[in-house]
């Protein structure tokens, strides 16, 4: 599998990656989350990423039994801080206390000395950035960290990061993770551009919108499905939303290909993308995956898909802070 690399770290990340939200360890049984990250390690993919948010820890503790017992030293791990983990009003947010203290929490959860990479999951408009980005590069230049980067964070938050890192001297974010796929391209906008400008990977979260790209929730919600224990999809339903998924299940079909393999291959094929984070929820599913990593969509295709999915912005960030901090 291609991989491609994190600037200023030499660090290589496959361009397709296994991630553990609301599977590993969670809504996935241990044991087949360890047969998923055996045939994601047999199929290329190198880029396990989680967060200690995942599952309750769970995700990390699953993937810390994985390395235990098969010694995969060329696995990329990251994880992420920002979401509270327990009841604690301290226990949450990108202060230095609660930074160090979920960083020590994570590599005992994978007994691990290190992370690859570790990711500011949300930002935090209740702490000084420039604490955050001295926590986060102190934890790099005590070897705890290979490379930090962000998750959502607006192009002027990267900006003043980026500046007040060369200020403290130490290092800044190197990769940002935003929401982004072919019912998401607000990234295009201005984060993807901002990224390219300041030597930046990207990874994309939700590449194919939570399984919405799929079309399972076009006749219904399945039960035991994401859709029927989230509210987190609703931002990707309304009428102009089914209809383009309709439209993009008929198109792939036309092509005889999966829809999820596509909405995967349109992610990882845009300029400026380093790696799109798949969330298989079986060993079966991920193996139909794999074959997004060598899809190369035909023109036509990607001109369709163009007119079908527009750029639009979204307020969306907003939100998710508000359910956080009460604020915009």
């Amino acid at each position: 599998m291609q991989t491609r690399p994190v600037p200023g770290t030499d660090l290589q990340l496959s361009v397709l990656a296994l991630g553990g939200w609301l599977t590993i360890g969670g809504a996935v049984a241990d044991a087949e989350s360890m047969r998923m990250l055996r045939s994601a390690v047999d199929g290329g993919i190198n880029f396990v990423d989680l967060a200690d948010i995942y599952a309750d820890g769970a995700a990390e503790r699953v993937v810390g039994r994985f390395l235990r017992e098969h010694g995969d030293a060329t696995l990329v791990v990251s994880s992420k801080v920002f979401w509270p983990t327990s009841t604690d009003p301290a226990d949450r947010g990108l202060s230095r206390r609660h930074i160090h203290a979920s960083i020590d929490r994570s590599l005992q959860h994978l007994g691990r000395s290190h992370l690859d990479l570790y990711f500011c999951h949300r930002e935090d408009p209740t702490v000084s950035l420039a604490e955050t980005v001295q926590a986060m590069g102190d934890l790099v230049a005590a070897g705890k960290v290979r490379a930090w980067g962000t998750s959502c964070w607006r192009p002027a938050t990267l900006q003043r990061a980026h500046r007040l890192a060369a200020e403290l001297g130490v290092a800044p974010p190197r990769i940002e993770q935003p929401q982004y796929s072919l019912l998401r391209r607000t990234p295009e906008l201005e984060v993807i551009p901002c990224c390219r400008q300041l030597g930046m990977a990207v990874v994309a979260f939700s590449p194919m919108a939570g399984g919405v790209l799929t079309g399972k929730y076009l006749d219904g919600v399945p039960a035991g499905s994401r859709g029927a224990t989230s509210r987190w999809l609703d931002e990707y339903r309304g009428a102009d939303s089914e209809r383009a998924v309709r439209a993009f299940v008929a198109l792939c079909r036309e092509h005889a290909l999966a829809p999820a393999v596509v909405a995967l291959a349109w992610v990882m094929q845009q300029p400026g993308l380093t790696a799109a984070i798949q969330g298989a929820s079986s060993e079966a599913q991920l193996r139909s995956n794999l074959a997004a990593a060598t899809l190369v969509l035909p023109p036509a295709l990607q001109q369709a898909l163009g007119w079908l999915f527009p750029c639009r912005r979204s307020p969306w960030w907003r939100r998710a802070l508000r359910k956080v901090f009460g604020r915009r």
